[in-house]
């Protein structure tokens, strides 16, 4: 049964409806429709950090912020822009929750209320210690492996923030932000039901333990999760946004004297269009997922709802990400920069655009969420901006590119591969949009199971393409 058809059968919510969440709380359910406007504030953000790291030079000659030297070199230049944006994101987002929340933003610790302040301190330092542990191992682990070494600079910083920050942290949180089923799925409940299972098993305690269940469960796959995505995002960003500034100096000092001496052809127009558009939407997406993944807190209200609960919801998601992607031969074909090739520079500017599109309509998808972004988790339901059009605008667009902009480039390089490769290189094209059909058909079933998600379906009918499918 499809879920639009699942859908038809539950009780409309309308924006105004407020349901039972996180306890005895209520909370607007469609708390999500301004998610976007954090996401805007990081991507201004980004494209200010590009203008301004190109302005004094901040890759080769440092940054400093009031006189205080933040960085001293490329890589951390490019750690200093991704901490920016993710600030830029977390503070809109918690000034729009404390508007739109009001009275139910704060809420405030009952240990603390009945005076029993040693109990609470006792317990809030015990969850920061044990979070500190997991955050050690998680760190001890990527330095051990030379994967992501960028990402293991922006562990040693994330350690030192958390190590002094972590603990006056917790005490806030706990003690304006009480929400008893959130501690049920933080980290350190899991790791607690961990360390009695330990003791038990080697017959230091005899005490029962209670089993795993699936809060257990939830907070195990989202710290896969975080884990796996984390680390690419900060690389994708580190080897993305050196573009963006580059093309910032490229716009302010190259490109009008190229426009004023006419010699600025029509070829140059296409292929500056096509880069630097791309540098630009690419570095915005992926600082906006980088934030998603990396700051999940109760403030925000991001925290993860549920997992991907089936293996195959894990196995076509893994696919199209490094380095799973290399077990697909589609992977073989064409980049879209094989549309350059073309004789005809209209032909190339009608592919440009498209490519350009797709970037952008993939870049809104992610913009939307702000900081809720995540694959494989269910943070809340968008409805906004292109969701309000289909239900999966980003995979919409990567086949809209794919199709209309590889599969010419294919096509016109016949002569050089053969029709039997070009039909390969098709069939590779159909294989990735199968998986990414797949990824769209599995996140439903796993979001069907929240009603606000079904009312959605209800309201937005179309997975892909408006009217058709």
């Amino acid at each position: 049964m499809s879920v639009s058809s699942t859908a038809d059968r539950v009780p409309q919510i309308t924006p105004t409806t407020w349901v039972k969440s996180r306890g005895a709380y209520q909370t607007d359910v469609w708390v999500t429709d301004g998610a976007w406007i954090s996401g805007l504030a990081g991507a201004l953000t980004c494209l200010l950090c590009g203008f301004w790291f190109n302005r004094v030079d901040a890759f080769s000659k440092g940054l400093e912020i009031f006189g205080w030297r933040v960085a001293a070199g490329h890589d951390g230049a490019v750690l200093v822009a991704l901490v920016l944006i993710a600030l830029a994101m977390i503070l809109v987002e918690l000034v729009r929750l404390m508007q739109v929340q009001r009275g139910g933003f704060i809420q405030r610790s009952p240990l603390l209320l009945q005076g029993r302040t040693g109990d609470f301190v006792r317990e809030t330092l015990f969850m920061y210690l044990q979070n500190l542990l997991l955050l050690w191992v998680v760190k001890t682990l990527y330095q051990s492996s030379a994967q992501y070494p960028f990402w293991n600079q922006t562990m040693e910083f994330l350690w030192t923030i958390y190590l002094w920050g972590g603990l006056p942290y917790a005490l806030i949180t706990r003690a304006y932000k009480y929400d008893p089923n959130a501690d049920l799925v933080d980290y350190p409940a899991l790791l607690t039901k961990l360390f009695r299972y330990a003791i038990s098993a080697f017959g230091v305690s005899r005490q029962p333990v209670a089993p795993f269940d699936n809060n257990d469960k939830k907070t195990a796959l989202g710290f896969l999760i975080k884990i796996f995505f984390a680390p690419m995002m900060t690389l994708f960003f580190l080897n993305q946004f050196p573009s963006l500034v580059r093309n910032f100096g490229y716009i302010i000092d190259h490109l009008p004297g190229k426009v004023a001496s006419g010699q600025y052809t029509h070829q140059d127009f296409n292929k500056d269009f096509y880069n630097i558009g791309k540098s630009f939407l690419l570095s915005i997406d992926v600082a906006l997922a980088w934030c998603g993944y990396v700051f999940t807190s109760r403030w925000l209200d991001n925290r993860t709802q549920s997992a991907e609960p089936t293996l195959l919801g894990w196995s076509v998601c893994l696919l199209s990400y490094p380095p799973f992607q290399l077990l697909g031969l589609y992977f073989a074909y064409p980049a879209e920069s094989a549309i350059f090739q073309y004789d005809n520079p209209w032909a190339i500017s009608l592919f440009v655009v498209l490519a350009i599109l797709s970037y952008f309509i993939y870049m809104c998808a992610t913009l939307y969420f702000g900081v809720r972004f995540s694959n494989l988790t269910h943070r809340g339901v968008i409805r906004k901006g292109p969701f309000a059009i289909v239900r999966h605008p980003a995979y919409a667009s990567k086949n809209l590119s794919w199709w209309l902009v590889i599969l010419p480039a294919i096509v016109m390089n016949i002569q050089n591969t053969g029709y039997l490769m070009a039909a390969v290189l098709t069939i590779g094209l159909a294989v990735q949009t199968w998986v990414y059909y797949m990824r769209a058909i599995t996140e439903e079933r796993h979001l069907s199971a929240d009603p606000v998600y079904l009312e959605y379906c209800r309201q937005v009918k179309y997975r892909f393409i408006p009217g058709v499918i």
